[in-house]
């Protein structure tokens, strides 16, 4: 039996191909590392990724406003969260193995509507769970796989 654990938020994602060897049911499945994403460039805060002083307000004479980045956050998160998606897409490729899926509850929803019907048919379980930094064997036990 073969099946694919994929864990993401919006720092990172990290997909396993897992393998349990059907004739000896008692052994631990094998880990297979297919992605892991680093994301957190994209997650910064605004004044770490803005070098420059354009949209920093100055109040002395002769100064100007460039503008204010009322929804640089968010579309930062629209990309990671783009880019996860694209992640996913292509681990999950045109393969027939079933995914497990677990993301944080606040992009959980966004994450599986976006992706197209051919993934989203082969996930079995999906939890709303930030299970990104979790050990390998505990993944097995939220997905009810060991």
């Amino acid at each position: 039996m073969e099946s694919i654990i994929i864990v993401a938020d919006l720092g990172r994602m990290t997909a396993y191909r897992i393998t349990q060897d059907e004739l000896q049911p008692g052994t631990s499945p094998a880990f297979d590392e297919l992605a892991d994403v680093n994301l957190e460039n994209l997650h910064s805060k605004v004044s770490d990724r803005v070098t420059d002083k354009a949209g920093r307000f100055s109040y002395g004479s002769g100064s100007i406003a460039v503008g204010e980045r009322h929804h640089e956050e968010r579309e930062a998160e629209d990309q990671q969260l783009h880019s996860i998606i694209g992640n996913i897409e292509r681990v999950a490729g045109d393969g027939d193995q079933a995914i497990y899926l677990a993301a944080p509850q606040t992009m959980m929803r966004q994450l599986i509507e976006a992706l197209s019907p051919k993934v989203r048919k082969r996930i079995r379980r999906d939890l709303a769970l930030n299970l990104v930094k979790a050990p390998k064997l505990d993944l097995l036990k939220r997905f009810q796989l060991a």
